[in-house]
Formats: structure tokens, C-alpha cells, sequence
């Protein structure tokens, strides 16, 4: 299925590849806000909807669905890059095994046009998953994507990902991601006391530390016995998983201080932002740039995170953030501890966050960065890097 958008007339054409929400994560979500990016902007778009509506757990896994899928997305794919000639094209790029067979049908398509093509990276595992591929199947992904122009990443530290598997002569653009601002007056005032409230927000997927969480919950409450938590998110987890989840939700105290909401809608999502104190987010696995920590920002809340991926450029330990290592629950239930007693600590942290959100990833500033991004990949003079 295809739909046009169009800006300030429309002599500059994009086509863009993507899924639009639900599911909400983090491709669905910024593909849907490049739909209005354009308004107002010269380009004309295009858009190719990829959405597969089924739950989360369906992204990437070859089934028979998802096969389907692929092929009428590639052939709708076709006939709007035939329709349109465009003079950009734009894909997010998956990296998984699944989904980058999918776009390697889109990437082999676009040598039909002259259009430059733009891949956008939105995680940080790119690198692992090229390596990790036999060197036949190697091949094949450098034949793919011999025809990119600009490869846009999340940030600094991301942008050697693709060394090896892109020309040298691609440019990579750094395009941090950016939220709505929910709260444009200022985020909710929260009591000095605080009611010792910790956020978890995304799929319950190991690889996101969630269970480093649970782990450190008994440590949190034996200092701060009315601490209370919250796990939003969709439960995609094994047998393994669960029966550590089961075996923490049996002890007395984190069983009767934990809540699991299942996933959550955007006006569910606001008001756990409103009534939480801190946001934890320790994921195992170089993520690109986690919405929920910008999100966290934006409500003028502390986050504790692991240094992964783009978050290392995102947040400062100690200003906007408490930075712990990978898989340390002993080191996550210190930083929630001390947050959840130091109220001034909290409020400094929060309002640095804050700060930072509206300096750097309001959803305003992520859309110049794209419109940036497109002129430069057209070549248009003063629009570079």
C-alpha cells in the first residue's frame, strides 16, 4: 500500500520504505513521524507501508505471513519507484537475518531508478550482524547495498558499523533520534518525597536488562522498603525466562511491589512517565538509541542506564544519568537507591535531563536533521555535512 505527502511543492520526490504503528516500537514510531516531517519542508513523499500489525514477536521470523508480506511489499515497492522516479530513496535497514532478506529485495530493486538511496541504521548491532554471516552471504549483502549513498546513524560512536560492507566513499550521517515534547509547559511536578516509584519501559527481552532489574529489586527494597515497580512492555520471553521470572515473583517482597501492565498505549505511556520517579533502562546489547530514555528526558526524569550503544553520547553519568555496567544488578539497586533517597539528586538530574531533551532530541530538531539529510543525499549546494 502506498500514500503521498507533500511539501512545499514537488519537484523533490521521496519514496520511504517503513511500518507505521502497532506495534509501537522504535522503527514504527520514527517512520510515522517522517510521514509529517515533510509537510512544509520541498519534498514530496511517498510512502511504501511495510506494517505488519500482528504483535512484536512477529518482526523478523520467517514464516509464512511474513513471506508473503515481503513479496507484495517488494512488487508494491517496484511499481511506486517506477510510478514516482524518485530522487531520494529511503529504507530503515534491519538487522536481522529475516527482515534484511526482506530489504535486500527493496536495495536490488532501487537499481531500476537513479534515485539515491539512504539507509537508515536505528540499532547499534550492525556490525555483529554483518561479521556473523558466512563470507558467500557477505558477498551478497556488499552486492545489496553497493548502491547506497548516506547511511544514517544514531550516533558518533555507530558510525564505523558499516566499514567493510559500504563503499568508503558513502557518507554516514549522524541523525539522533527525537520525541514529541508531551509536556511543551514543563514536566509534572513531582512531591519532594517523591512515592519511590522505578519505571521499566519496553519489550521484557533479557537482551534489554530487564531481569538485571528484577534482580535487583530485593537489594532496592531491604533500603527502601516502599519502593514500588513497574515492568511496561510486551512479554517476549522463553521457557528459561519466565521460570526466573516466576522463581523472583514467589519471594514476598518483590512479588508484592512489582507490576506487570503488559503494553502499553501512548496515553498509558504519559502517565507512567507522570507518576514514576526514575526510569531504568540497562540493556545488555548495543542498542542504537532508546525512545523510552529521550521519552524519560522529555518528563524531566533521572534514568539508570548501561553504557550501550548511542547512549554513551545521549546521557553523562552523573548529570542527566547514573551509568552502571552491563548485567550488574548489584550496581543498578545502588543507583536506584541512591536516586529513590536523594531527592535533590533526583530533581538536579531530572532537570539537566530535561535540558538536554529540548538542546538536542525534541522530535522538531530530529525532523530538520532528516530534511538535512535528504537535501545532502540529492546534493543540494551548502547541504553537506
Amino acid at each position: 500500500m502506498t500514500s503521498s505527502r507533500s511539501g512545499r511543492g514537488s519537484a523533490r520526490r521521496v519514496l520511504a520504505i517503513g511500518p507505521v504503528p502497532p506495534p509501537p516500537h522504535g522503527v514504527t514510531v520514527m517512520t510515522a513521524a517522517l510521514l509529517d516531517a515533510v509537510v512544509g519542508s520541498g519534498w514530496q513523499l511517498t510512502h511504501v507501508d511495510t506494517s505488519d500489525h500482528r504483535s512484536i514477536g512477529n518482526i523478523g521470523r520467517f514464516d509464512p505471513t511474513n513471506v508473503l508480506l515481503a513479496l507484495r511489499h517488494a512488487a508494491d515497492f517496484t511499481l511506486a519507484l517506477l510510478r514516482t522516479r524518485p530522487d531520494v530513496v529511503y529504507l530503515p535497514l534491519s538487522q536481522g537475518v529475516g527482515g534484511f532478506t526482506r530489504d535486500a529485495l527493496f536495495l536490488v530493486a532501487t537499481r531500476l531508478s537513479a534515485a539515491k538511496l539512504v539507509v537508515h541504521a536505528h540499532g547499534g548491532q550492525y556490525r555483529e550482524f554483518y561479521e556473523g554471516r558466512p563470507a558467500f552471504v557477505r558477498a551478497v549483502m556488499r552486492f545489496c547495498m553497493a548502491r547506497v549513498q548516506m547511511v544514517l546513524v544514531l550516533a558518533d560512536c555507530q558510525s564505523h558499523q558499516f566499514d567493510g560492507w559500504v563503499s568508503p566513499r558513502v557518507d554516514i550521517e549522524v541523525v539522533p533520534n527525537g520525541v514529541r515534547d508531551e509536556w511543551p509547559s514543563g514536566p509534572p511536578q513531582r512531591p519532594p518525597e517523591g512515592t519511590c516509584s522505578v519505571l521499566y519501559l519496553g519489550s521484557l527481552l533479557p537482551q534489554k536488562g530487564f531481569l538485571d532489574v528484577l534482580d535487583a529489586m530485593p537489594s532496592v527494597l531491604r533500603d527502601v522498603p516502599n519502593a514500588r515497580f513497574v515492568f511496561a512492555g510486551k512479554e517476549t520471553w522463553d521457557a528459561e525466562t519466565s521460570a526466573r521470572v516466576r522463581e523472583r515473583m514467589c519471594e514476598p517482597g518483590p512479588r508484592d511491589a512489582t507490576t506487570f501492565t503488559g503494553v502499553v498505549g501512548p496515553a498509558e505511556r504519559r502517565e507512567l512517565l507522570e507518576t514514576t520517579d526514575i526510569v531504568v533502562f540497562p540493556p545488555r546489547w548495543n542498542e542504537g538509541q532508546p525512545l523510552v530514555v529521550l521519552e524519560a528526558m522529555s518528563a524531566g526524569l533521572p534514568v539508570v542506564v548501561t553504557e550501550s550503544g548511542g547512549l554513551a553520547e545521549t546521557v553523562c553519568d552523573g548529570r542527566e544519568a547514573i551509568v552502571v555496567p552491563k548485567r550488574d544488578s548489584d550496581a543498578i539497586a545502588v543507583a536506584v537507591t541512591r536516586l529513590l533517597t536523594g531527592h535533590e539528586l533526583r530533581a538536579r538530574m531530572g532537570a539537566a535531563a530535561r535540558a538536554r531533551f529540548l538542546a538536542e532530541y525534541t522530535l522538531g530538531h530530529w525532523t530538520s536533521r532528516m530534511i538535512r539529510a535528504f537535501d545532502a543525499a540529492q546534493g543540494r549546494p551548502g547541504c553537506g555535512r
